[in-house]
């Protein structure tokens, strides 16, 4: 059996052969199962979060040793200087989602491989209380307040939004509709240009304004997905601000909040997790 074989059975990933004869591979979506003891809650709770951490330890090296994660950094590294926040939105379930584990150990990679000395903020409505036990355990920050994506960048931050709907990436953009303040505003998240390119003006209007406003004001960088899982960064690209944006001809001045129809809301919002909350 070969390593990626043994690999793919381990983490019960779905082995693909392309056209050229290269092994790449797909995740299922069919979640993990991790084993507990009944009668035993606390040592369950933390065999579980042990049994995660090992899994993205081990996603990590993956990572950090492929080629995806050497052209990345060659990409990104430059675009980080001055970075003092990083910020991860809409990550999902991790312990259950190979694609999110994946996701999770690609930012703490390169957090390490470009020396930033910060601790990452996490948000996302779905985490469960375990997760959130995991993420403090690594150390990383747990953000509690559900924002929409409306963080305001009054110092340079990198957003990892790893497949987040383009609502939040929009309301990150509105909040920060300023040359001064969208300087400090790098994403690492979907294609701007897919975007654009895939949806039209009348609906891009409703539901992505900003980010069509946005798309000629920021420089893209495609990530290459060359990494063998093809599911997990596809359609990922770097997103900074052009040094001619502030000779662009832009109307700053066009604030309006977004508000998006409730049938076409693909962020899970505020108002939502507070009726759960109460319900």
């Amino acid at each position: 059996m070969s390593e990626v074989d043994a690999v793919a059975k381990e983490l019960d990933f779905k082995l693909v052969v392309t056209k050229k004869g290269k092994h790449r591979t797909k995740v299922r979506n069919k979640p993990q199962t991790l084993l507990h003891h009944p009668t035993d809650p606390e040592r369950s709770k933390q065999f579980c979060r042990e049994t995660i951490i090992k899994q993205l330890q081990t996603a990590e090296s993956d990572i950090s040793q492929s080629e995806f994660f050497r052209e990345c950094l060659e990409t990104i590294q430059p675009v980080l200087t001055g970075v003092e926040t990083i910020v991860c939105l809409g990550l999902g379930n991790f312990h259950d989602c190979i694609t999110a584990r994946y996701q999770l150990a690609f930012i703490r990679c390169l957090r390490q491989q470009t020396n930033l000395d910060v601790r990452a903020q996490f948000f996302d409505p779905v985490f469960s209380r375990s997760e959130l036990e995991t993420l403090r355990a690594l150390e990383e920050i747990v953000l509690h307040e559900n924002l929409e994506g409306k963080y305001i960048a009054d110092h340079k931050t990198l957003f990892f939004l790893p497949h987040c709907p383009k609502q939040i990436v929009n309301n990150l953009l509105w909040k920060n509709w300023d040359p001064r303040l969208l300087a400090n505003v790098v994403l690492i998240c979907n294609s701007f240009s897919t975007v654009v390119n895939n949806n039209p003006d009348r609906l891009l209007r409703l539901n992505a304004g900003y980010i069509l406003r946005a798309a000629h004001l920021y420089r893209e960088v495609p990530l290459r997905n060359s990494f063998r899982f093809t599911d997990i960064f596809n359609d990922t690209s770097l997103h900074y601000l052009r040094d001619s944006a502030l000779n662009t001809q832009t109307d700053w001045d066009c604030t309006d909040e977004p508000s998006y129809d409730p049938g076409d809301l693909e962020l899970i919002s505020s108002q939502a997790v507070a009726s759960l909350q109460f319900a």
